[in-house]
């Protein structure tokens, strides 16, 4: 299958499982935060060369459609594991004195996740999520949407990652534009003033794939 058919397929399975979400707001009410499985001892702290005071972290997928399933060494779906990492952040962003909160999109899809967002006014968002493909692909890229500052957070996360994860050639697959209606599109372009951008770090079903205990950051 080509790339193209790929993130379309993708595309249209994403509407499907935000338009599911919204059927169940009683999801807003259940949300589940996970026991950390991550060593927050660990965490190693690099610049991303960028001022963040104030970090909204949202969570990718929902309870309901916890997304891509990834094989050991991770063992859980997108949901569940970035619902680990947020916690994760929010300590480490915390413990730096920066403000941080964590989204969700259950019960109120996508929209409904950046509108409280937005309402809460932080000056950078990132959303969680990995990849998933045919168990033979590596790679790490960061999304981005048409909107200010957005490709400057989005630049400097992915060095961020590639740093941690010593990517090189092909393995590094940058920073990519969405526009409304291609895979990844509604998310990166539901904050028109603050800088927003949504990461994947790897792939899940790629067994040799490691994942770290955390996004390497460092809020100043």
């Amino acid at each position: 299958m080509d790339e193209k058919k790929l993130l379309k397929l993708l595309h249209d399975a994403e509407e499907y499982e935000d338009a599911l979400d919204m059927l169940h707001p009683e999801d807003a009410l259940d949300i589940h935060h996970s026991k950390s499985m991550l060593s927050r001892d660990t965490v190693q702290l690099e610049s991303l060369g960028s001022s963040v005071s104030k970090l909204a972290v949202v969570v990718g997928h929902t309870k309901r459609s916890p997304g891509a399933h990834g094989v050991e060494p991770i063992s859980m779906h997108e949901y569940f594991w970035n619902n680990q990492l947020a916690q994760q952040i929010q300590n480490t962003a915390n413990s730096q004195g920066v403000d941080c909160k964590i989204f969700f999109r259950d019960g109120i899809g996508i929209l409904g996740a950046y509108r409280n967002v937005a309402s809460w006014l932080p000056n950078a968002c990132i959303e969680l999520h990995f990849n998933a493909y045919n168990g033979r692909v590596k790679g790490t890229e960061t999304l981005y949407g048409l909107y200010g500052e957005s490709k400057k957070w989005a630049d400097a996360v992915q060095n961020a990652m590639i740093t941690l994860y010593e990517r090189s050639g092909t393995n590094d697959r940058g920073i990519k534009l969405r526009k409304i209606g291609e895979r990844g599109g509604k998310n990166v372009n539901q904050l028109k003033e603050i800088p927003s951008c949504l990461i994947e770090p790897f792939f899940g079903d790629e067994s040799s794939e490691q994942a770290p205990d955390s996004l390497s950051v460092k809020w100043t």
